[in-house]
């Protein structure tokens, strides 16, 4: 991570990375925390309002997934390409560039909402020519 991610970065709020090259998008343990590690979670997207949330739900909830048991320090890696490539295409991110973003909490709703004009590029994927991690 470069000096200036460093100094926009504060690891003690909410945050969460996304991956096009792996097809994964890393909700941080912070995020986690304001949550109260629910047992069931679900993404909330709005493209017009360039938001992502995450927020706790019950198993019944349309788009409910299971929280995996998570250690102390640990990240909860969510597999879905299909999501991280609307996120790509819709926000016009490099396709070779991972990225983080920093949230704001709701406690008393489980939520963590996420400005996806917000992101901030981490580094360059390993392995990309211009032509692997397509949108």
């Amino acid at each position: 991570m470069n000096e200036e991610i460093n100094m926009l970065w504060d690891a003690r709020k909410p945050g969460i990375s996304v991956n096009l090259g792996s097809g994964r998008i890393a909700i941080h343990r912070t995020t986690l925390e304001i949550m109260g590690y629910p047992e069931y979670y679900r993404f909330l997207l709005n493209l017009g309002k360039r938001q992502l949330a995450v927020q706790g739900c019950g198993i019944d909830d349309a788009g409910a997934h299971r929280l995996p048991e998570i250690k102390e320090r640990e990240t909860c890696d969510v597999n879905s390409k299909e999501l991280i490539r609307l996120l790509y295409r819709s926000c016009g991110w490099k396709n070779t560039m991972s990225y983080r973003i920093q949230g704001t909490g709701f406690l008393e709703q489980q939520t963590v909402n996420f400005n996806l004009d917000d992101a901030l590029e981490l580094n360059e994927m390993k392995g990309t020519n211009g032509t692997e991690g397509k949108v």
